[in-house]
């Protein structure tokens, strides 16, 4: 008999759910009824805040949680497992009888890990024994296999950094709503890298431009040049290659030069402006009313006295017909000169 070569493992049915669009039944209402052993301070010492039962142990009782908003309840879930059981085969039919969705909304909900490996196990194990629910088999598997991965926000931040390394091999991946890049980054650099490596690329691009805003299209493709060698940099510089890394280097420097780019420096135009172009810029990163000591910054040179003697006197003597000459140069007339002798 030919062996069915469609037939799908059990962690390409959980990954398919995983990433299948949840589908929401609006007409599922979660409704968890009050337990008809309601909390008695006499008897009980703990109390579930979803159904209100007591109880006089948590052990057996509640679900454990690494997630720091518990850590003060002695490390355990505020709700019972039943109401545990009880909610997430509710949100099952909430999410059309999507049980990794439902799943994922619990642990999101009681800082739990959501992992791949958590869920195939506890399908598994599940499959065998159904006389327990499927969620408390995943509060069994959750931390195992899972590179130390305890919480959901560990859970975050490993999804994250997956995805840094997941290749787009489409530009509809990069409009996806869980893709951190641009479609206009996947139609200037063209599919087949990691998500990180368009941010490295599209990073060096914008440097180079800002640098160089007048480059003509010659320049354009060997700043695309330089940017994939930059990356390429990078990645010798994590994977530890020296070799590599030097090589690039050498190679990135004679595209550079060949391409005729600059990169922006700071010059000293003081010399070719006007002396008040030379001030403003100066006051505009000193401005005079910020020094306290205003004897300090005094006219030392008296810039402001020769302005007064020789370019705001001679101007007031056209202007207003005045006659004030300056106190060291003038030219004496008559009756001076016969005061002198």
């Amino acid at each position: 008999m030919a062996q069915n070569i469609n037939v799908k493992t059990k962690e390409e049915k959980v990954t398919e759910s995983m990433n299948a669009t949840p589908v929401i039944d609006v007409n599922v209402d979660i409704n968890i009824p009050r337990s008809a052993t309601p909390f008695d301070e006499k008897k009980h010492k703990f109390m579930c805040s979803s159904c209100g039962k007591g109880f006089t142990t948590q052990n057996g009782n509640f679900q454990k949680t690494n997630d720091v908003l518990f850590q003060a309840n002695n490390g355990y879930l505020t709700w019972c497992k039943e109401c545990t059981d009880k909610y997430v085969a509710q949100m099952t039919a909430f999410y059309s009888n999507n049980e990794e969705h439902a799943m994922r909304d619990f642990c999101q909900r009681a800082g739990w890990n959501y992992d791949l490996n958590a869920l195939v196990a506890s399908r598994e194990t599940y499959s065998g024994h159904k006389d327990r629910t499927r969620i408390s088999h995943y509060a069994a598997k959750k931390n195992l296999n899972c590179g130390g991965r305890k919480t959901f926000i560990d859970s975050i931040k490993y999804n994250y950094q997956q995805k840094q390394n997941e290749v787009i091999t489409s530009r509809e991946q990069a409009k996806s709503e869980e893709s951190t890049i641009t479609a206009s980054a996947v139609d200037r650099w063209g599919i087949g890298f990691a998500e990180q490596d368009y941010k490295n690329l599209d990073e060096h691009y914008r440097m180079l431009k800002k640098n160089n805003p007048n480059a003509d299209n010659n320049q354009e493709i060997f700043i695309k040049s330089l940017c994939n060698l930059n990356m390429l940099m990078v990645k010798a510089l994590q994977s530890g290659d020296s070799k590599e890394y030097a090589n690039l280097v050498e190679q990135y420097a004679k595209t550079f030069k060949q391409a005729g780019l600059r990169t922006i420096e700071e010059k000293d135009d003081s010399n070719s402006e006007t002396f008040g172009v030379t001030l403003a810029t100066i006051s505009q990163y000193t401005p005079e009313e910020f020094y306290k000591d205003k004897q300090l910054y005094e006219d030392w040179d008296e810039l402001g006295e020769y302005y007064d003697r020789h370019v705001c006197r001679p101007m007031r003597n056209l202007m207003f017909d005045e006659d004030v000459r300056d106190k060291e140069f003038f030219v004496p007339d008559g009756d001076d000169y016969e005061d002198d002798e």
